[in-house]
């Protein structure tokens, strides 16, 4: 019998250029949830007085570790007594009333993040912000993103306390763990602390970065493309 020729296949898809943005000091100008902490913080005062010790010497810490534990135990102050719905409904409010503010919004970066989206790439944010704040930061600015990695908070006996702190080695874990092709994607980021995912990434993007955060990835041996 003889055989049936195969139908010519049409050219395939081409796979989505990936790229993944950091949140705050990127889309935002100023760092999310440390402002929300400290909103937090200020509507108890009384947890001001054990809080204003650490902020101060967070503030003198060089080690990223140091200063990420201190940034979880000052948290850990503010969010004391409270549930998940109460934390959900604050980070909802808070993340509404940012969104919608100009000045808190980097409008070129929103601007550029939607003209990718349209040619085609695939969106992704990375943030050390609580993912359920991010998001609607995000919603609210109308950000496009097809996936979002945000730090996780727990229920504890005695408040809401981080889970899973995305942040440095842990951000770029996280990307791994959701299959993001790291090593194809272009990385914008503002922050030296983000470079274990700076290192794997194919590109490297700064927006709203310091001159001295500049020279610090060229002196890591990371030549940031310039921003387009």
């Amino acid at each position: 019998m003889p055989t049936v020729p195969s139908m010519p296949s049409g050219p395939s898809e081409p796979t989505p250029h990936v790229v993944i943005y950091d949140l705050d000091g990127v889309i935002t100008t100023r760092d999310t949830f440390t402002v929300f902490t400290i909103e937090q913080l200020c509507q108890r005062p009384l947890r001001l007085l054990p809080a204003i010790p650490l902020a101060i010497k967070r503030l003198f810490l060089r080690d990223d570790e140091h200063r990420r534990i201190t940034g979880v135990r000052i948290a850990r102050i503010a969010l004391r007594g409270l549930d998940d719905p109460e934390f959900a409904r604050r980070v909802a409010s808070f993340g509404h009333r940012v969104g919608r503010s100009g000045p808190w919004i980097r409008s070129s970066a929103v601007e550029r993040i939607r003209r990718q989206k349209a040619e085609g790439a695939r969106i992704v944010i990375a943030t050390a912000t609580e993912h359920r704040l991010a998001r609607v930061l995000l919603d609210t600015a109308g950000v496009p993103f097809d996936l979002l990695s945000g730090t996780t908070f727990t229920t504890t006996p005695t408040g809401m306390d981080v889970a899973d702190h995305r942040l440095a080695e842990r951000k770029v874990e996280a990307l791994r763990e959701l299959d993001v092709p790291v090593q194809d994607a272009e990385f914008v980021t503002d922050s030296f602390t983000d470079l274990p995912t700076a290192r794997e990434a194919r590109s490297v993007v700064l927006i709203g970065a310091s001159a001295r955060t500049r020279k610090k990835f060229q002196t890591a041996g990371i030549q940031p493309l310039p921003d387009q």
